[in-house]
């Protein structure tokens, strides 16, 4: 990063480097959590119960996989066919997994609040609820996404919560407050796996002896 003058000129740089790359990382994480978990928790439903929409949500989760944007309007259709059952929010988190990749921020932020309202497995809605605040925040929707991520409990989401609320405080130009949040995520161990954590630390530290160097 080049030696900037003012504090000001810091905070552009910065502003333009969370232009270029931060809502890319915030979707990233979308994207791959999304199917991972959705899957995950499926497999495990089906373990325990062959519902009769097992079958049908099969079909859709390949055809999805395979054909793309192409078949996001025949998931949609089943999603809506299927509210209330487990099979319809799985299908509405594998739908906004690959909306995000498509760029369809609307249909992805639809999707997650379907899921959300349809189903009563706290972890499940606390891991929707963080998705969900970092498609608000790709919108720039920063009070919707603070509300959603308030709403997300418990020390095993700590780290993720925290991680979320630093890349609100950076993308709302507040640095002390989203080195804060970082270094919380951090301490919670939010670092395993995650290098995504450590650019945004390194980036803001980086930033911190700019202005220390200018003090």
């Amino acid at each position: 990063m080049d030696i900037y003058s003012t504090e000001e000129q810091q905070l552009d740089a910065l502003k333009r480097w969370w232009k270029e790359y931060g809502k890319a990382i915030i979707l990233g994480s979308v994207i791959g959590l999304g199917g991972l978990f959705g899957w995950r928790y499926y497999q495990s439903h089906q373990l325990e119960t062959r519902a009769a929409g097992a079958e049908a949500f099969e079909q859709v989760s390949q055809r999805l996989a395979s054909e793309g944007s192409a078949a996001f309007e025949a998931t949609a259709t089943f999603v809506r066919d299927n509210q209330g059952n487990s099979y319809g929010g799985l299908a509405a988190l594998l739908l906004a997994a690959q909306a995000v990749e498509a760029g369809n921020l609307a249909l992805a932020r639809e999707q997650l609040e379907l899921a959300l309202a349809g189903t009563e497995d706290a972890a499940l809605a606390n891991t929707v609820r963080l998705r969900l605040a970092r498609v608000l925040l790709a919108q720039e929707q920063f009070d919707a996404a603070q509300e959603r991520l308030n709403q997300v409990e418990g020390e095993a989401f700590a780290a993720l919560r925290s991680e979320v609320q630093g890349d609100l405080y950076l993308a709302r130009g507040q640095l002390d407050a989203a080195r804060e949040a970082y270094g919380a995520a951090r301490d919670a161990g939010g670092l395993n796996g995650n290098p995504g954590l450590q650019l945004k630390l390194d980036h803001l530290a980086v930033s911190a002896e700019l202005v220390d160097e200018e003090a």
